[in-house]
């Protein structure tokens, strides 16, 4: 029977080892803490060629992970001239459409998530920003800012054998 031309993908089920909250300072004065938190793992049942660049043997063979993510961000203090009455809040669609300020930030804290798979591998995640953003005239329950950060989270496979 021929390989299959596209992975199939099974789900992996985890532990949470450590999770995080990332803080940033940001240039606006405020400061926000995010949370990257791993919601589901599938890995394909089809072979990969690593990439010579991670330091494995070349020709080894890897296994593709998929994930879901769901990233939290929430406003920790805010100096009060940019705080207001709280609105309604918005689906992400209506905030993609809506005016908005990027805001420097300094990472205060940030630091890498750790799952343990069944097999031992342990999964480093890492919440990654690329800029935050100040939405002006809208306001979380608190009347803190609201704030839209662009980001990624970056995964990292540590093999049994070096934790």
């Amino acid at each position: 029977m021929p390989e299959p031309m596209f992975p199939v993908f099974e789900e992996v089920e985890f532990e949470i080892e450590k999770e995080v909250w990332n803080v940033y300072e940001l240039d606006d004065k405020s400061t926000i803490k995010m949370r990257c938190i791993l919601v589901k793992l599938l890995t394909s049942s089809v072979p990969t060629t690593v990439p010579p660049a991670t330091g494995v043997p070349p020709g080894a063979k890897g296994f593709e992970f998929q994930s879901v993510f769901q990233n939290i961000v929430t406003v920790i203090r805010s100096p009060p001239e940019l705080m207001g009455k709280p609105t309604a809040q918005l689906t992400p669609q209506e905030i993609e459409k809506l005016e908005k300020i990027e805001v420097g930030y300094t990472p205060y804290l940030e630091d890498w998530n750790v799952y343990r798979l069944p097999d031992g591998t342990k999964l480093k995640i890492k919440l990654v920003v690329s800029a935050i953003y100040r939405i002006p005239k809208q306001y979380d329950p608190f009347g803190y800012p609201i704030y839209f950060v662009n980001s990624t989270n970056a995964i990292i496979p540590v093999p049994k054998a070096r934790h």
